[in-house]
């Protein structure tokens, strides 16, 4: 009986040691109640499962809304980021996965983002607009998909991110995911053990992409040219990551 009332507090114990020392209560961004409770329980899932390393935490204001790009090797992202920042990410996710029992729970709580496959959901970037007009965090996949290869290689950046950039003027900030499963499949991917590895940029001079353009014909080579830069500034994180990485 001893035995297991010893073996029961180490239970109870042990996740307390590894969690990593919390910041005091007015630096905690939004977390508070469940927020933060939910927050406890994804790091270690983070850090028991997918080994995650953070070569730093996001620059994200304490207060107020701002953008959050990374690259999107997997299915996990969502909670490697969200171990990241005492801010709450509500994520833009697939529409079936938002209104999927019991997760929809958690994603109505959130304040996640439902969006449609066919990648043309103008109600899905009004509910973006919105969100950042509330102060919130509005993590984007630039890619627009998932490029299953651990962060070795990247997908094409769609124009979403960088229309969301022009219209909410809000500070943008990168980030960059590699040693996640090599997987396409959500579920797959969160059973599967890995070592993940997340690095944050510092937010974006955007200055030369909001000025007014003259012409539909140069608003659209802006908003080329504005993506084409959101996703050279994860990329450019790549080899940050891996020095980091040689240097420990």
């Amino acid at each position: 009986m001893t035995a297991l009332v010893i073996l029961s507090a180490l239970v109870l114990l042990i996740p307390w040691l590894l969690m990593p020392r919390r910041a005091p209560a007015a630096d905690r961004g939004d977390l508070g109640g469940l927020h933060s409770l939910l927050w406890a329980v994804n790091w270690l899932y983070c850090k028991c499962v997918h080994r995650i390393r953070l070569f730093n935490t996001a620059p994200l204001p304490a207060r107020g809304a701002a953008i959050l790009i990374a690259n999107h090797t997997c299915g996990v992202d969502n909670f490697l980021l969200q171990a990241g920042t005492n801010r709450v990410l509500g994520f833009v996710i697939a529409e079936q996965f938002y209104n999927l029992w019991p997760l929809s729970i958690l994603t109505h709580f959130l304040g996640c983002i439902p969006v449609k496959r066919d990648g043309r959901d103008l109600a899905a970037t009004r509910e973006c607009l919105r969100a950042l007009e509330e102060g919130k965090i509005v993590p984007i996949f630039p890619e627009g998909r998932i490029t299953p290869d651990s962060g070795r290689t990247f997908g094409e950046g769609k124009s979403g991110a960088a229309f969301l950039t022009l219209h909410a003027k809000v500070p943008v900030i990168p980030a960059y995911i590699r040693g996640t499963p090599p997987t396409n499949n959500v579920f797959l991917a969160a059973r599967s053990p890995s070592n993940a590895r997340v690095i944050f940029g510092q937010p974006l001079d955007l200055a030369p992409f909001l000025a007014p353009q003259p012409s539909r014909e140069a608003e659209k080579a802006n908003m080329a040219a504005l993506t084409e830069f959101l996703m050279d500034s994860i990329k450019a994180l790549r080899p940050i990551s891996l020095a980091c990485e040689d240097e420990s």
